[in-house]
């Protein structure tokens, strides 16, 4: 992959982590936790991902 592309995919993979985690005060304030978790737990495997894809760290765990 080339470094403009890897840019790229890291860039998208921290705008959705933002944007996931950014649905979680609606969320908790229409009392709505286990969707809130939901949406914290993905925010954090997307960011996790970007970081993995800027390290070159992989796993084959979800």
């Amino acid at each position: 992959m080339k470094d403009d592309e890897k840019n790229a995919l890291i860039e998208h993979r921290i705008s959705k982590a933002i944007a996931t985690i950014d649905e979680v005060d609606f969320l908790i304030s229409n009392k709505k936790f286990l969707l809130a978790v939901n949406r914290i737990y993905y925010g954090m495997f997307y960011i996790l991902s970007a970081l993995s894809l800027k390290y070159d760290f992989s796993t084959s765990k979800h």
